[in-house]
């Protein structure tokens, strides 16, 4: 108590002063500038010296005022929109008045990943929304999730994140959604990591948090594409998945950073070079001496809403790392059954890019 009264004292004390001080201040910039007009005082210090004495006496307790009215509405925008603790995501976001697609997708991926990596599961369903925590079967999705959780992804670099988001204003009601993806590396194996989340709804709070969270290794996300592929509603209404396949079970390969299953071959392998020669003189990729020199894709891959192929041959490998060619073929909608058919382009793969700067084949009338 006593040093709140010597502080308040304080502040009294320095108050009084910096009125002091703008009063004369005030005085003798006004005698200063009085003085001056004066022919009489023409050329003498004397008003000068007021002038510059009584600013100097104004701009001390002015700058004073502007420091402390700076202090005073940093501190509030601090407290306004600093972290703090939050019992849910939910809470957390309510609360965040600026809030972009970005900030919220790297709370809610650090937030699922860290506590379930310590087995948390009260503080990782905190992330979800408040209406999918009281949804029927939420435990039972709960307990899947843990039974496969390979241990560890919070520490690892993921690579993405962006996605696509979606805002709705209608008279003042604001609904707020994005999806983020990532892939990383854990111990030599890859994951896909795919999040759906409302971050903001003015109408319903309980609507606010993750509203969709899996994790797959390399073949069970080649597994999904390929269903995928085939029915764009496949594992729509599954709001949270921890899907890990063995490669015993699913055979699959990493190829331009897409997950595939794989069908291996005992066709000898070409190089790039020699891929490029062959189909360059090959209209078709069902033509039959070119299909008898490079055989069978090892993977292919067609989604519904495209209107071509994608045809997959393992080439020679470099520098001890894994290369492929990638084919795509022409396969019209009215006639989506028809097999390796007009070539339109193929281009050299890594595990995880696909040379797009020099391809093997582009087809003339394509672009």
């Amino acid at each position: 108590m006593a040093f709140v009264s010597m502080f308040i004292v304080f502040i009294v004390i320095a108050a009084v002063i910096f009125g002091l001080m703008l009063i004369t201040g005030l005085i003798l910039l006004i005698v200063g500038i009085v003085n001056k007009s004066r022919p009489k005082h023409s050329g003498k210090k004397f008003p000068m010296v007021c002038i510059v004495s009584g600013s100097v006496l104004l701009a001390l307790p002015l700058m004073a005022a502007a420091v402390v009215m700076f202090w005073g509405i940093a501190g509030v925008v601090k407290e306004a929109f600093q972290s703090r603790e939050y019992d849910s995501l939910s809470e957390r976001w309510s609360s965040q008045l600026l809030l972009t697609d970005s900030d919220a997708a790297e709370q809610a991926i650090e937030g699922l990943l860290s506590s379930a990596d310590t087995g948390d599961r009260e503080a990782f369903a905190k992330n979800f929304t408040p209406e999918l925590q009281a949804s029927e079967g939420f435990d039972e999705a709960l307990d899947s999730f843990f039974a496969a959780y390979p241990t560890g992804l919070s520490q690892c670099d993921l690579d993405g994140g962006r996605g696509s988001g979606s805002d709705s204003y209608d008279a003042g009601h604001t609904v707020k959604t994005a999806h983020a993806d990532y892939k990383c590396m854990q111990d030599g194996n890859w994951y896909s990591i795919m999040m759906v989340f409302c971050y903001k709804d003015t109408d319903d709070p309980d609507k606010v948090g993750v509203t969709k969270f899996t994790i797959m290794n390399l073949e069970a996300a080649a597994v999904f594409e390929d269903e995928f592929s085939r029915n764009p509603d496949y594992l729509d209404d599954v709001y949270l998945l921890c899907d890990i396949k063995s490669s015993d079970e699913v055979s699959a390969r990493l190829i331009g950073g897409w997950p595939l299953l794989w069908t291996p071959t005992d066709t000898p392998k070409l190089t790039a070079e020699q891929m490029r020669e062959l189909i360059a003189g090959h209209d078709r990729l069902d033509d039959k001496d070119l299909r008898n020199t490079i055989g069978t894709a090892n993977a292919a891959i067609k989604y519904s809403n495209c209107s071509w192929v994608e045809y997959y041959y393992e080439i020679k490998d470099e520098n001890g790392e894994p290369r492929y060619v990638c084919i795509h073929t022409n396969s019209p909608f009215d006639e989506p059954d028809i097999p390796y058919g007009e070539i339109l382009s193929a281009y050299k793969c890594t595990p995880y890019e696909i040379d797009f700067h020099d391809p093997l084949f582009e087809y003339e009338g394509s672009e």
